[in-house]
């Protein structure tokens, strides 16, 4: 039975609820979904409707003792109990009818024992408005940032493909792949925000895991989220958290020496750094870009 682990980390997020109930009512095997849920919230204040909820896996976490993003996502993969697939979301998101059948489907697709799907979902407006003219997209570089974060953006429209299409960047509130991958790949509680997708990719990407982008859209996400709580806006001092986590991706980018390893979270073995930035072109050291990297296609081909 092809069950499916939904992670999701939320954060004061009044859409979570929806969230559950949208993946839940627009499934093909709702039977066949667990959803594990790391919510940071203040007590009193962030009135959730838990009894909606009262079958999921839920790990309850006051909003004032939250580490960011990547430390409740590494604490919502450790509610996965063996289901043989996962996917990671986030918590303001709406779904197409049978989008569990069709992950699955595309999934399948890939000519690869080691595929993950991703990708910019197309947008949605609360409560239930999905923006026309949504297309499924792939993944591109943008630029460096001043702090040397690079920066994705969607690229090239994939509707016109009859199947999901390699590429070499990944998104973090939404991606698909067997549960292998968080056993491989666990999240480093670490980092924080900026650098987590980059970190992803290369983690990926060196332990033989091969990106793919869906050529159909299976959910919609909630990119314009203004005056909703932010971590960083109740916590003035995340730029601490920040600098950490920028150390650590440093040292994953072989950008500085690793002063202390990285343990579980480091790059794997089945290919390396430098092999990833042939094949995406991305230089890390020199922050650079090549043409095939600004349209999100790879410069080599994979062989499988």
């Amino acid at each position: 039975m092809s069950r499916i682990f939904v992670q999701i980390a939320s954060y004061r997020d009044p859409e979570l609820v929806a969230t559950v109930q949208d993946a839940l009512q627009k499934a093909a095997h709702p039977d066949r979904l667990s959803f594990g849920i790391v919510w940071q919230g203040k007590p009193g204040i962030d009135d959730i409707p838990w009894q909606q909820l009262n079958w999921c896996r839920i790990l309850l976490i006051d909003s004032d003792r939250s580490q960011g993003v990547c430390w409740a996502r590494a604490k919502t993969q450790s509610l996965w109990e063996g289901e043989p697939y996962t996917l990671q979301i986030d918590s303001h998101m709406r779904f197409v009818y049978g989008w569990d059948d069709l992950l699955l489907h595309m999934l399948h697709q890939c000519p690869s024992d080691k595929a993950v799907l991703t990708a910019y979902p197309p947008a949605y407006t609360p409560p239930n408005f999905l923006h026309p003219h949504g297309e499924p997209t792939a993944l591109a570089a943008s630029h460096f940032t001043d702090s040397g974060t690079l920066s994705l953006v969607s690229s090239q429209s994939l509707s016109e493909q009859i199947r999901p299409q390699l590429g070499m960047f990944m998104a973090a509130g939404f991606w698909f792949a067997s549960a292998h991958f968080i056993q491989e790949i666990p999240y480093d509680p670490q980092l924080y925000f900026q650098g987590e997708e980059t970190s992803l990719a290369v983690r990926a990407w060196t332990h033989g895991w091969d990106i793919y982008h869906p050529n159909q859209i299976a959910c919609y996400h909630e990119y314009e989220r203004s005056g909703k709580p932010k971590h960083w806006e109740d916590h003035p001092r995340w730029w601490q958290l920040e600098q950490i986590a920028q150390t650590r991706l440093r040292q994953l980018l072989g950008l500085e020496p690793a002063q202390n390893t990285l343990a579980n979270y480091g790059l794997g073995a089945s290919r390396s750094l430098q092999d990833y930035q042939v094949f995406s072109g991305i230089n890390f050291q020199s922050r650079s870009l090549t043409e095939f990297a600004r349209q999100g296609i790879p410069a080599i081909t994979l062989h499988h």
